[in-house]
């Protein structure tokens, strides 16, 4: 079960570095030495952003279920020591 726990972890790294994408985006909004137009820098802001929100919640659902299954798995485990 540490498979989709792990998982879950990596996907909120990456959402989390999505969303930190994101926001270097914004924050670097006014700068005049790029060649990317205001628009595309728009439309990246909007779908990091997206992304890596959407990362971190999916992350949270696959872990919670982990977390349940594990929790699930020790109470039917008739060799657990109680």
């Amino acid at each position: 079960m540490s498979g989709r726990k792990t998982s879950s972890t990596l996907f909120g790294v990456v959402g989390a570095y999505l969303v930190y994408l994101a926001y270097g985006l914004f924050r670097d909004r006014a700068d005049p030495n790029t060649t990317m137009t205001p628009a595309v820098r728009i439309l990246f802001m909007v779908f990091f952003a997206l992304a890596g929100v959407g990362l971190v919640v999916y992350a949270l659902i696959v872990w919670k279920r982990a977390m349940e299954e594990e929790k699930n798995e020790k109470r039917d485990d008739p060799n657990q020591m109680k």
